[in-house]
């Protein structure tokens, strides 16, 4: 699980979020979430959190490639949460290595 705020920033990652993306537990991703979507992918990433803080559309799936610790790309399903109504406003980004 990955919880993102409202402009795309991990703000925290869970150690399963860590084990799937191929980072040790110590390891320390890059905040930014949209350095880890793969080109192709970024524009409709982009568009769906932009729609989820703005339209408040409350979730939405991808399969999309995010490149991994070991530098590769690799395919994932992904459902992300909107909850930045709630007190601990954030954006849930569950991930599911293929």
């Amino acid at each position: 699980m990955l919880y993102l705020d409202r402009s795309g920033t991990i703000q925290r990652a869970n150690e399963s979020a860590h084990r799937a993306l191929e980072y040790g537990i110590d390891d320390t991703l890059e905040p930014c979430f949209f350095s880890h979507v793969h080109g192709r992918n970024l524009h409709r990433v982009m568009r769906d959190l932009a729609h989820m803080v703005s339209h408040r559309t409350q979730r939405t799936r991808w399969l999309l490639r995010l490149r991994t610790g070991n530098g590769r790309w690799r395919w994932y399903r992904a459902m992300a949460r909107n909850h930045l109504d709630r007190a601990n406003a954030r954006i849930q980004v569950q991930l599911r290595p293929l």
